[in-house]
Order: C-alpha cells, then structure tokens, then sequence
C-alpha cells in the first residue's frame, strides 16, 4: 500500500534527532511524496585524499511507516560516490550508526590508484542492535588504477555462494587491448575478462560467511588496484614475462569444462575393457563420476565453457595504447592474450 506523503509534523518528528546534532533540513532537495528527506551538504576532509574536500549528504527515506532507511553520501567534485546505508525503525538508532562509520573507512589510496567503498551498516544476521557498532558489510566499489576503473559489485552481499560481479574501462574513454587474463593470473579466485560494448565484465570468487566475504573483497580491491597500476606503467610484453606461469595456470583453468568432458568420453569407452562387469559396486561408484567432474567444472567463477583456450603469446606492441601486429595477421586484443 503506497502512504500519502509526509506531512510538516511528521517532518519535524523524524528530524528531531537530526536536528539536535546540527543537520538541518534541504526542503528544496527533499521530497515529500517519495517520502524522503534530503539534509544539507556538509564538507568533509579525508585522510586518504589531502586537500580533497568531500561533500556528505544525508537523506533519510521513510518508505514504510515502521521502518526507515537512512544513506550518508560522500560525493566528490570529480563524480566519486561512497555511500553507507542503515535499515531499522528508530531512525535516531539510524544516525548513531551511520555516524560510528568513519569517513575515512570508505576511502583507500596508494601509489597511483584510489578505492572508493560503500557499505550496508546494519547488524549481521544474529546481531541485536546495542551490542556495539555493527560490522560492515562491503557493497560496492570503484577502483581507479593506471588510468582504468574497476567496478565491484556484490549482489546480495549478505547471502554466501555469490561471486561479485566486476565491470572495467579505461577512464579516458579509449579502449586498450586489454588480455582476457589482465585479472585472473591474480588467483583462482579471478575470472577472465569478456569484452562488452563499453569495455569488459569479470567475477570475483567470495568464500565464506558475510563479513568474511567483505573483507576478502577489501584485501581484492587493494590488491588489483598494485597490480592495474604496474600493469598499465609497463609495456604489454612485461605483463607477459612477469606473469608466464600464471597465465599458462589460466589456461588450464580455463579447459577444465572441455577437459572433463573429454575424460568423460574416453573413459566410458575404455571402462568396459579395464573394469569386471560383474563388480556392480565399483560400477556404481563410476556411476556417479561424471557428476563429480561436473562439479570441479562448475566450481569456476563463471559458467563452464567448453572451448580451446587461446595460449598466451608475448605482445609486439611498445605500450598499451598502440597495439602493434603480431605474427599470422592477428593485431590487437588478440594479439595480447
């Protein structure tokens, strides 16, 4: 059932908490029939940012009448985005938690590349709110490393088993022929990389309970972040050099779908030859084979594709943005895989 829109008491109630702390009400940016409520910016310095100033916005959503959602923005002036988030019906609880969150927990830097994180504040499954500030849980995030940004993604953040969905482009609008591998010579926990219309998507494997899935995915952020910065600094034949064996892991990773369906095949055919029929229960376990193989396949971080991999090849071309023919007539990303 959609509710009428705020009225000016209700205002005035669900701001009073707000109020006592020194936000003070935009009725120009809020909203009374989305029932939303938009304060008024204030600066932020960061840490991790010197001399960058960050404006923080509050806007406290009261959708249903029992529950309100309240979301700090931190907006920079070159379009960066953090956003932290809090669910419950008290929403003087809401400020509290929102304000326990530092400013600085949403920004990491490093020698060439920035991580923006935006987070859910509210309490992990089993956690009572009062027992101390709540965990966070990673959301989203934007990496910008050796002039590429990196966005994370975490659907469902709060559900095991689901792998973040990573979306990557250069952020001058070119696009560099960028290896399949650029990210999965990092660990079995990376994908390949596959081309879209305005730059490429990959996956990252998240392991474990909620807040041990947040955590892998901030050491992730930071760890690809290092790696796109020495990357995109270095010709493409050092990418090539300094990650030979690692490319030739993606490789075999890549060819286990069409491995096991090979081994599958040609071991229903020399099964009859090697094993006694009248063993029904060594004929039983080989039953189920298959299923385990399809399994291992299907324990990829994205849907098995029966294919030959390409063999990685060393690249000709001097830097990333002037791709230089390679041997056969192949140019370009094709070159580069």
């Amino acid at each position: 059932m959609t509710l009428p829109p705020l009225t000016h008491h209700e205002i005035v109630r669900l701001v009073e908490p707000f109020a006592r702390r020194g936000r003070h009400v935009d009725l120009a940016a809020s909203d009374r029939t989305a029932r939303r409520i938009v304060f008024r910016p204030a600066e932020v310095v960061l840490q991790a940012t010197p001399a960058v100033t960050w404006h923080e916005i509050l806007e406290l959503e009261a959708a249903d009448a029992q529950r309100f959602t309240l979301r700090r923005r931190l907006v920079h002036r070159d379009g960066l985005l953090a956003l932290a988030e809090a669910c419950g019906p008290d929403s003087a609880a809401l400020l509290e938690r929102i304000e326990a969150v530092p400013h600085e927990r949403h920004v990491r830097s490093g020698p060439g590349w920035l991580v923006v994180r935006s987070y859910d504040a509210d309490p992990p499954p089993g956690m009572a709110t009062g027992q101390g500030p709540s965990p966070l849980v990673l959301t989203t995030a934007c990496v910008h490393a050796g002039g590429l940004v990196l966005e994370l993604r975490i659907r469902l953040p709060r559900l095991r088993g689901i792998a973040a969905d990573l979306s990557l482009h250069a952020a001058a609008g070119s696009r560099p022929p960028l290896p399949e591998d650029l990210l999965a010579v990092l660990g079995w926990d990376w994908a390949r990389l596959v081309p879209g219309k305005e730059g490429w998507t990959s996956k990252l494997r998240l392991r474990g309970a909620v807040l041990r899935r947040s955590r892998t995915a901030e050491r992730a952020l930071e760890q690809v972040a290092a790696h796109l910065v020495r990357v995109m600094a270095e010709p493409p034949a050092m990418f090539h050099d300094r990650h030979r064996l690692a490319r030739w892991g993606v490789v075999l990773r890549r060819g286990i779908p069409s491995l096991t369906a090979v081994f599958m095949i040609v071991g229903a055919l020399l099964l009859p030859k090697v094993i006694d029929p009248s063993q029904a229960g060594i004929w039983m376990a080989l039953h189920y084979l298959p299923i385990a193989l399809l399994a291992v396949a299907f324990q990829l971080q994205e849907l098995p594709r029966f294919e030959i991999p390409p063999l990685p090849r060393r690249p000709r071309a001097p830097d990333w943005q002037a791709p230089a023919a390679a041997p056969g007539g192949l140019s370009g990303g094709a070159a580069s895989r």
